[in-house]
């Protein structure tokens, strides 16, 4: 079992059920899973371009990114139906855990002026952000990189609310504002 996952089942899950107040412990909110996605709107005409991100984003997550399709095609941008745009990465159990793990204690720290989420839940009480340089996680090589991609990453809860999942948030030591 990974570290934050150990910390999550032992700790955060008994702080929530206490501090909730509830009566079943199968009703309690969880993390289900982690997508990131990634629009490659400038590049993804670029084949060399294109495989270095799918390789870099396969060595961020170690998972198999998996490419998104155009469904209709737009003369304005060049863009026919089914050519690849976008590369999407969804995390669950251990490899979400550690992800969490390794964003949170390693990457957060190399983004510059960096003071805080802003509170960017919707109705569900799924978490959604953006981060504007992939080349924050240790795995990226510098040398190969002559482009910057940014990152949209949701956080995915089940049986939540918006003040819910920030509290499963701050048990887990996210930075807010």
């Amino acid at each position: 079992m990974c570290y934050f996952m150990k910390i999550y089942n032992e700790k955060v899950f008994w702080d929530l059920y206490y501090f909730f107040n509830y009566n079943n412990i199968m009703s309690l909110p969880y993390i289900t899973k982690i997508i990131l996605n990634s629009s490659c709107g400038k590049f993804f005409f670029d084949k060399k371009k294109m495989n270095f991100f799918f390789n870099d984003l396969f060595n961020i997550c170690f998972q198999k990114p998996l490419f998104i399709k155009s469904k209709k095609s737009i003369s304005d941008f060049n863009l026919k139906k089914n050519d690849n745009i976008s590369l999407k990465v969804t995390l669950r159990k251990k490899n979400m855990y550690n992800f969490l793990y390794k964003f949170l204690n390693i990457s957060l720290s190399q983004i510059n002026k960096f003071s805080g989420f802003l509170n960017n839940f919707d109705k569900f009480g799924n978490f959604n952000f953006g981060i504007e340089d992939h080349s924050i996680f240790p795995e990226i090589i510098f040398n190969k990189l002559d482009f910057l991609v940014g990152l949209n990453i949701n956080i995915i809860f089940k049986n939540s609310n918006p003040l819910i999942s920030f509290k499963i948030l701050k048990f887990l030591n996210f930075p807010f504002n």
